[in-house]
């Protein structure tokens, strides 16, 4: 077959196959894969973000990281962050909103505060504001104050 023929080929099988709404990515059921051959000693456990942008560790049910305030609700129970990775729970960099524990009072915050908090994964699977600082009047480091270290 020469080349032209190949090329025109081609051409037709791939017009068929969008045509007939093929799909053409390859997708396998969780245990399909043979990784008996893979090396995973330095391997760490991955995890999609909540909206599919990038890869992150997955290490535990709380973190915590800076952002800057977007929004608080009326009620002063939730604050919607544009925040930097959550380390210790593995979510990427995003805008989104977390609710807070009842010990946490947003009635200080507005509007481009600039904060470090600390969250922490609830029965329900959404992540909670458990503590939270102005990093520009507070601090770099104000969330240590904020975090209770005795292990009790």
């Amino acid at each position: 077959m020469n080349n032209i023929s190949k090329l025109t080929l081609a051409a037709v099988v791939a017009l068929y196959l969008t045509a007939c709404g093929a799909e053409t990515s390859i997708k396998m059921e969780h245990g399909q894969m043979d990784n008996a051959g893979m090396d995973q000693s330095a391997m760490k456990q991955k995890t999609m973000d909540s909206v599919g942008m990038g890869m992150a560790t997955l290490d535990g049910d709380s973190g915590h990281s800076t952002g800057v305030i977007i929004s608080i609700s009326p009620d002063r129970s939730q604050a919607t962050i544009d925040h930097q990775e959550i380390e210790g729970v593995g979510m990427a960099a995003m805008t989104m909103g977390f609710g807070t524990i009842s010990t946490v009072d947003l009635s200080n915050y507005a509007k481009d505060d600039k904060v470090s908090f600390r969250v922490k994964k609830g029965r329900d699977g959404s992540y909670r504001i458990t503590a939270i600082c102005k990093t520009d009047t507070d601090g770099e480091d104000c969330l240590d104050a904020k975090v209770d270290h005795s292990g009790h």
